[in-house]
């Protein structure tokens, strides 16, 4: 993609954002985007996620809300089946790809910066991350419902105005499972099921739990079994009582660390 073919999608992103320099500051913003309009399909250019206070233990680890790749590839969550997680992705056009990520740098995303909140307890933190150059650059906002306005309000506009999954939209094919167990829990509402591979607190210690990657033949064994659980399903291994998140790994991910969130 040609880097001037944007010019009038960041002058008209500009203008509608009530900039009063919106042409005069169309080359330092298309600078800014450059790089990553020319990324390859597995790196991250923007993401998206929203991690609310006290998950259940089957809840961590959730997929992105929203994932942006070089050359406009989109992964964002699909449909669960059963207690495995799923995700879907799409393309966006061009033009659509620029114009995002023109208005991530007027939504002031080009740079990061902590929004907080401090009168609300067990607040949702919002996680905004747009490449720069060869860095990810994150801004939070702490409970988003409750700035509409100034920067913030901004950025948690910018976040509203994300594309929607169109039809045709295909599921993602992970090459890597990440299954996140936490142990400490009571009894499910059915028997616990037999883990087949190696201990679960042999896992590696993330905050999302003792996280060990699932790939090969034994991928397709063990997403088999998530979507035949539930996710209040119990998991023995180890002489221990387990519940599980079963994740994918979106196409820049490749180690355990790399599912903690913040």
């Amino acid at each position: 993609m040609r880097v001037h073919t944007m010019t009038m999608a960041v002058c008209t992103v500009l203008l509608l954002a009530g900039s009063t320099t919106a042409c005069a500051d169309d080359s330092a913003t298309r600078e800014r985007i450059a790089p990553a309009l020319s990324e390859s399909p597995d790196t991250l250019v923007l993401r998206v996620q929203e991690l609310r206070s006290g998950p259940a233990p089957w809840e961590q680890g959730r997929l992105p809300t929203f994932s942006l790749y070089g050359g406009g590839r989109v992964v964002v969550p699909g449909p669960s089946a059963g207690a495995l997680q799923q995700a879907r992705e799409f393309h966006l056009p061009a033009e659509e790809f620029g114009s995002l990520l023109t208005s991530a740098v007027v939504a002031g995303l080009y740079q990061a910066h902590t929004y907080e909140d401090t009168d609300t307890v067990d607040a949702t933190l919002l996680l905004v991350s747009l490449r720069a150059n060869d860095d990810m650059r994150t801004t939070r906002v702490t409970e988003p419902e409750a700035h509409r306005s100034g920067p913030e309000g901004r950025v948690v506009a910018y976040v509203e105005r994300l594309p929607g999954v169109p039809d045709g939209a295909r599921v993602f094919q992970p090459t890597t499972l990440a299954v996140l167990a936490t142990g400490g829990v009571s009894e499910g509402p059915t028997a616990a099921v037999p883990w087949p591979l190696r201990p679960l607190g042999d896992g590696t210690r993330t905050r999302e739990g003792m996280c060990t990657l699932v790939t090969g033949d034994a991928l397709t064994d063990v997403s088999r079994l998530a979507a035949n659980a539930s996710q209040e399903t119990r998991w023995s291994s180890g002489g221990k009582l387990y519940a599980v998140s079963f994740r994918p790994l979106l196409p820049d991910e490749h180690t355990c660390q790399d599912v903690d969130t913040w």
